[in-house]
């Protein structure tokens, strides 16, 4: 009887909903929205009141059954007395209930007499050691940002999983209990997203647009009647209206809170957990309350990475941003999906449009971002444009930062919050990247794909996620620090211009050329920013020690001796690890969690070996893993080839020789690695480097050792750039330690960059092949892979993970900026060839003799 009735009360609300929909103009969203939450609460109820009606049905039958044996079983069995009626027994259940609180109340009074004794001793009470606050600002660029959003007691504040949500006892009902996520996503705070696609069809900066391409279709047409340029003004605008739908994000809160809740549910099949820092969440909601749009800028390592932002942030109670997306995604129901999560999708590459530049495109894209800022909108990209293939931070895209800055600069908003982000892994959810790195072309992501790999995904363990938000810090501050102290973009004496592709936003007149090196330095400085706040997880410590230091193989002991010194090491560079506990039980789960593909233990005289799986293909992933501690060693790696090549017999060092080498390596590997911000001189963190290098391993004899108040005191001269310091630097040469502590860091050091050098190398030896003739890119990188794995085989290269197209690529990039190569590009094909002056045999060879003296030292 209950069942019907109250399915019968259920249609009846909805129709009731309904009528308010005919009545009152309720949009269709808010019917369904409010029809779902009626639905599943009545259902709710329902739920309850028959468990009521079991459990006393249950009570019922049970009293009836003890009474029906009690009264008709034998008088002369004994054994029947001792049984009861349900109601005594739940008496004397409720009578021993009654004594045991009694005895626990006591026993609680009296250890609080206990608590007021006179002790002797004071019992020591050990803290646990408070973990970096990563990700503050720049204390040069943004100082008065940097003193915002936070408190002292910010930093003391325990990681959080967000996946471990427990509501209080005191506050929530059973229903809120038992249904916790569903009642978390209820009550987050309700944001409006207004939609601004009419906004931006009725803008003068796409109307302009619209008529210059009818003007330059018209003018490059034979016709020239009126009649045919209201034609072309009319199909312009139906393109851009096409275009602007095509685009647009459909962010919905129902959406975005049905989500969250498949995510509490989904997350824990396949993530141990989702850690964040409170702090730094507590300074987004500071933030947020500042009413300027946040710019979430994160670092790419996976597809899962902005649904993981949006996630945190909506539980959070902060806006969730629109997140430009590229075009690839949109495909059925997954590109849906994400418009629905607030993804707007762009076009990787601005193609032309008949031999023309795509104006209209371009002012589609940038209005539509322009009028999203002004309504209010947060907002999210990938500075680097797509996901890392090798582990390391990419090289920043300058495109739709441009839009942002130049929004600021043009007065469409007052100021904006810079958000870096850093987001890392235990163990990569997409996958891994080898085939793109063996020159196999990319696999388009399709329908079919995404379901296969989200049914492989829930059905896997990738261990723990870790996200950074930076300390949020203010465009207008950063813009009016860098024009004021006009620093050189990437510390080089002389200015690294880059060449903007035309294919981009940023190439384009969107962006002014008087703004072109700001947004440049910016993008810089966050990504630099995103790599130092990444976080070191288990996986990345085994994998670098086991490529860099165990190559050949290692016991559990000598593994977890090397995390231990590993880990004191990033402790004292402020770098936060993703992982604690005692070393032996770190080594032996990173082990499990990388799988045997990756490492293996073999069973050596009796004792387990752990050993790298080093060979090709499976070393390139245990290179991403790696990657993340060797952009962190970077610098000091260069610091020790340096030191290696300019090293005299006796072992002396000559300054200015070793700080011209280290310079011009810094300058090979300028693709890879961003050493210093913008707002720094390169020189001078170099010469801070090695001092702090000489005071941590003391690779100089005692001589010419400063102690550590002499090295700060070098840095504040620095600052302050003290000429006379440096010059009394050079005087004197370093004389190198014999100690062996010493000469095996040096070594070890060393090692960490050599297969990036041999890939580099191997790019120039190759070039000779372009001599008197042109080449397609992917037949050139092709070309170049066989050379490496050709020298391998002969033994010429020692690393294997030297095969990877990515470095390639950065080599021949370099070569370009270098003018020795010249690239083509038509019809999205690149064509190489070398440059006039340099297409000759002894062009080719003395660049790889320059890059190749870098190896021979090793």
């Amino acid at each position: 009887m209950l069942i019907p009735v109250l399915f019968s009360l259920i249609a009846y609300l909805n129709i009731f909903i309904i009528f308010l929909f005919i009545v009152k103009r309720m949009d269709l969203f808010n019917l369904f929205y409010g029809s779902l939450q009626l639905t599943i609460v009545l259902f709710f109820v329902y739920f309850i009141l028959l468990l009521k009606w079991v459990n006393k049905m249950v009570d019922i039958v049970s009293n009836r059954i003890f009474d029906s044996f009690s009264r008709f079983s034998p008088k002369e069995n004994h054994q029947t007395e001792s049984l009861t009626t349900i109601s005594q027994l739940k008496r004397f259940s409720k009578a021993n209930e009654f004594r045991r609180r009694n005895f626990l109340k006591d026993d609680l009074k009296e250890r609080d007499n206990h608590l007021y004794d006179i002790k002797e001793n004071v019992a020591e009470v050990e803290l646990p050691p408070s973990r970096p606050l990563m990700g503050l600002s720049c204390d040069y660029c943004t100082s008065a940002s940097r003193e915002s959003l936070i408190n002292k007691t910010t930093e003391k504040f325990a990681l959080n999983n967000i996946l471990d949500h427990t509501p209080s006892l005191h506050k929530n009902g059973f229903l809120q209990r038992t249904f916790s996520h569903l009642n978390q996503v209820y009550e987050l705070k309700k944001f409006d997203y207004p939609q601004v696609a009419e906004i931006v069809l009725k803008d003068d900066r796409l109307k302009k647009a619209i008529e210059k391409t009818a003007l330059q279709q018209y003018q490059d047409s034979e016709r020239n009647d009126d009649e045919f340029y209201q034609e072309l003004l009319k199909n312009n605008h139906k393109r851009a209206k096409k275009l602007l739908y095509g685009m647009r994000s459909t962010l919905s809160d129902f959406l975005l809170r049905f989500t969250s809740w498949v995510l509490y549910k989904l997350l824990p099949c396949f993530l141990s957990c989702v850690v964040a820092h409170p702090g730094q969440i507590n300074m987004l909601k500071e933030a947020g309350k500042t009413s300027l749009p946040l710019i979430f800028l994160p670092l790419h390592r996976s597809h899962l990475d902005y649904i993981l932002i949006s996630f945190i942030l909506l539980n959070n109670n902060v806006r969730s941003p629109l997140v430009a997306a590229g075009d690839n995604l949109r495909i059925p129901f997954f590109g849906s999906l994400l418009r629905g999560l607030g993804a707007f999708f762009i076009k990787r590459r601005i193609d032309p449009i008949m031999g023309r530049k795509d104006h209209l495109y371009k002012a589609v894209l940038h209005t539509y971002m322009n009028e999203c800022l002004r309504a209010g909108h947060n907002m999210e990209f990938f500075l680097e444009g797509g996901r890392t293939r090798t582990g390391k931070p990419c090289m920043p895209k300058y495109g739709i930062l441009s839009v942002i800055v130049e929004a600021f600069m043009d007065g469409t908003i007052e100021d904006a919050l810079l958000v870096p982000v850093s987001v890392n892994y235990e163990k990569l959810v997409d996958g891994n990247f080898v085939r793109e790195q063996l020159g196999q072309p990319k696999e388009m992501e399709t329908f079919g794909a995404a379901m296969k790999g989200i049914w492989h995904v829930l059905n896997s363990d990738y261990g723990m996620m870790r996200i950074d938000f930076n300390q949020p810090f203010s465009l207008r501050e950063l813009v009016k620090t860098f024009n004021a102290s006009k620093k050189v973009q990437n510390g080089f004496k002389k200015m690294l211009k880059s060449n903007p592709s035309t294919t981009s936003l940023y190439g384009t007149d969107v962006v002014s050329d008087e703004h072109k090196s700001v947004v440049e330095s910016i993008s810089k400085h966050i990504i630099y920013d995103c790599a130092k706040s990444t976080s070191v997880m288990s996986t990345n410590a085994l994998a670098f020690l086991l490529l860099n230091k165990f190559r050949e193989g290692a016991t559990i002991e000598q593994l977890v001796s090397a995390l231990d010194t590993l880990r004191l090491e990033l402790n004292v560079a402020r770098k936060d690890l993703g992982f604690t506990g005692d070393s032996i039980d770190v080594v032996n789960y990173a082990i499990e969690l990388l799988g045997p593909g990756l490492v293996r233990k073999e069973k050596i005289n009796g004792e387990d070996i752990i050993k790298p799986i080093a060979i090709l293909p499976n070393v390139i992933e245990l290179t991403y893993y790696s990657n993340t501690l060797v952009t962190h060693y970077a610098l000091e790696s260069i610091v020790a080839i340096a030191i290696n090549m300019v090293a005299t017999k006796l072992g002396t060092v000559s300054h200015s020789e070793l700080i011209e080498t280290i310079l011009d390596l810094c300058n090979v590997l300028q693709y890879e690695f961003i050493l210093c911000k913008p707002c720094q001189n390169l020189e001078h963190v170099v010469i801070g480097c090695l001092d702090d290098m000489n005071v941590k391993y003391r690779i100089f004899v005692e001589e010419t050792q400063d102690e550590e108040e002499v090295v700060r005191s070098k840095k504040i001269a620095r600052e302050f750039e003290d000429e006379d310091l440096d010059e009394a630097a050079a005087e004197k040469p370093y004389v190198l330690s014999n100690e062996k502590g010493a000469v095996e860091r040096l070594k070890f050091m060393q090692g960490l960059l050599m297969p990036l050098v041999e890939t580099y190398a191997v790019s120039a030896f190759t070039l000779e092949k372009l001599v008197g003739r042109s080449q397609l890119e992917n037949e050139l990188i092709n070309d170049i892979l066989s050379e490496i794995k050709l020298q391998l085989a002969e033994g010429s290269l020692k690393y294997d993970e030297s095969v990877s197209v990515d470095p390639i690529k950065n080599a021949l990039k370099l070569y370009q900026k270098w003018d020795i190569l010249e690239c083509h590009t038509e019809n999205k094909l690149r064509l190489y060839y070398l440059k006039e002056n340099q297409d000759n045999t002894e062009a080719v060879k003395t660049l790889y003799q320059r890059i190749n003296k870098f190896r021979q030292s090793f």
